[in-house]
């Protein structure tokens, strides 16, 4: 079968993803340069799929990451991640979003709601899960949107 009747196949899961994870967990811990070589051989990906993966990270916009890359040979990915974008942290939940929070409150006013012991507030604390979980969730959503994107 030539390339060209090859159907299109997702990577975001097997490639562009686990890139971006060793990525940020090497910078995360306080690698300056992580490089491109060492990502690789992390996540098992083939130096042309590294490539591929690296090519659309950085075409996508906003970029998910910043790198250097040199072509030394085939057997190899010389370079370095030199920044992680905002948006590689939001997509791997290291940065707030809207959604994040607001499941975050919804899984406290929940937790608060088990160890009530008075019927009346436990009674209001569960309304309000079901509240912001449900009918106002999309105007929290927003207003939350709103404040984490002035971060």
């Amino acid at each position: 079968m030539s390339v060209q009747n090859e159907p299109i196949r997702p990577t975001w899961a097997t490639r562009e993803m686990p890139i971006l994870a060793s990525a940020l967990r090497r910078s995360d811990a306080g690698e300056s340069f992580p490089s491109l070589e060492e990502i690789r051989n992390e996540v098992g990906l083939d130096v042309p799929q590294m490539r591929a993966g690296l090519s659309a990270l950085r075409d996508a916009l906003p970029p998910y990451m910043e790198f250097t890359m040199h072509m030394a040979g085939p057997n190899v990915t010389h370079g370095f991640v030199t920044s992680i974008g905002e948006r590689t942290r939001r997509e791997l939940g290291s940065w707030p979003s809207s959604n994040a929070l607001l499941e975050d409150i919804v899984l406290a006013l929940e937790k608060e709601a088990e160890t009530t012991v008075e019927p009346e507030a436990k009674s209001r604390i569960k309304s309000a899960a079901d509240v912001v979980s449900g009918i106002a969730r999309d105007v929290l959503v927003a207003a939350l949107a709103a404040r984490v994107g002035s971060i």
